[in-house]
């Protein structure tokens, strides 16, 4: 049987100590009903000042890491599910971009895309293309309940099934259903963002200074990986589904339970709490 996902207050203080990178979702984790609160960006901004770098992992697309990684408070982002990093040197004020895929594979499997865009639409008519879809390079973001519905269960299973027979990878978040062609996912693109700065992700040194935070599905992957994830207490629903559940889970939804883990971080380390947001 699968252990249940501690309460995070029971996250070791030696953990909070050791800190050294804190990965995050955005959508559900940092946000709450699609805004995101002045209190992440507080949680964010006391996080840098107590040395803890975050790298954003996300399913957003191109044009938002653009705005995130030059903007936030971060070290970087992985963007569209692993198929891309950004992180802007303020130094030098340059933008650093790195892709998974070869511009070559990403005009095949946008044009492979385009199929399965053209098949969900017509088999599924109550979903949507996401709206940020203009700025994606790389995968294709079909709306369940953002900007639509929410669809059914049934109606999402349905659109998996679309993706799954013509041969794309998918993964289901909290707003979104993320298809792609391509050797790619959050964990291959934090492998490769950690490896770029020489750190190695299965190095027991490395790993016992990560933390990720996240609220979905398309979360497992790290939730596997990693030996220290939360998960905000909406991805409660979900936990059933998962066979690789975070370790610990906040009382809070959303943007509050990251601000729940963030406080207790800080104060492990000796450090203020970060305001929460209400419930």
């Amino acid at each position: 049987m699968k252990p249940a996902p501690l309460p995070v207050r029971d996250l070791p203080p030696e953990r909070c100590r050791a800190l050294a990178t804190l990965l995050t979702d955005v959508d559900d984790t940092l946000t709450t009903d699609g805004l995101l609160p002045a209190s992440t960006f507080q949680a964010l901004w006391a996080l840098a000042a107590a040395g803890v770098r975050t790298i954003v992992v996300t399913g957003r697309p191109a044009g938002w890491c653009d705005h995130i990684a030059r903007m936030w408070p971060v070290a970087g982002v992985v963007g569209e599910n692993g198929s891309l990093i950004y992180a802007y040197d303020r130094p030098a004020r340059r933008m650093r971009r790195t892709y998974l895929l070869k511009e070559a594979e990403r005009l095949e499997a946008r044009r492979r895309l385009e199929r399965i865009r053209e098949r969900v639409l017509r088999e599924v008519p109550s979903c949507a293309i996401a709206a940020d879809q203009p700025f994606r390079l790389a995968d294709l973001a079909v709306d369940f309940r953002e900007d639509v519905g929410p669809l059914s269960q049934e109606e999402v299973r349905e659109i998996c099934r679309i993706m799954e027979s013509e041969g794309a990878v998918y993964k289901v978040s909290s707003i979104h259903i993320n298809c792609w062609f391509g050797d790619f996912d959050k964990v291959k693109g934090v492998r490769r963002f950690l490896a770029d700065g020489g750190e190695d992700l299965d190095d027991p040194r490395v790993q016992g200074g990560v933390l990720f935070t996240g609220d979905s599905p398309n979360d497992e992957p790290l939730f596997r990986v990693l030996q220290a994830t939360i998960g905000v207490a909406n991805i409660r629903p979900f936990l059933d589904s998962l066979e690789h559940p975070p370790a610990y889970i906040t009382q809070a939804e959303a943007a509050a339970g990251f601000a729940e883990a963030v406080d207790i971080i800080l104060r492990h380390r000796g450090r203020s709490p970060a305001p929460r947001p209400p419930r």
